[in-house]
């Protein structure tokens, strides 16, 4: 598929694609004509992506992981491996947090 039928399935702009390709996330293979072309997989990596960096990562991090994520292990899949273990850390703090402020909201609604 080509790069706007692509980023309408990743729910994304084509300049956010091309962005993702110039730090590394995305490569594309060319048609004969030279157009970028993407696959389903490629839909599924940018999904990842997205989800990654909502997580806190930074497009450079998850741009090293890219092969992690395609399951292609590589050395730096375990030297990333702290950071994500941290990043995970903080998503619970997050969780928790916003439990937290849930029950007192529900707390509150009820009184």
């Amino acid at each position: 598929m080509l790069i706007g039928e692509f980023s309408k399935k990743c729910h994304t702009t084509n300049r956010m694609i091309r962005f993702y390709e110039t730090v590394g996330i995305l490569k594309p293979k060319r048609n004969i004509n030279g157009y970028r072309t993407y696959n389903v997989q490629d839909v599924t990596l940018i999904q990842q992506v997205v989800l990654l960096n909502k997580a806190g990562l930074a497009l450079k991090d998850i741009a090293l992981l890219r092969d992690c994520l395609q399951d292609k292990p590589q050395d730096f899949c375990t030297t990333l491996k702290d950071k994500l273990e941290l990043t995970r850390s903080e998503i619970d703090l997050q969780i928790n947090s916003l439990e937290k402020s849930k029950k007192l909201l529900d707390k509150i609604l009820l009184s």
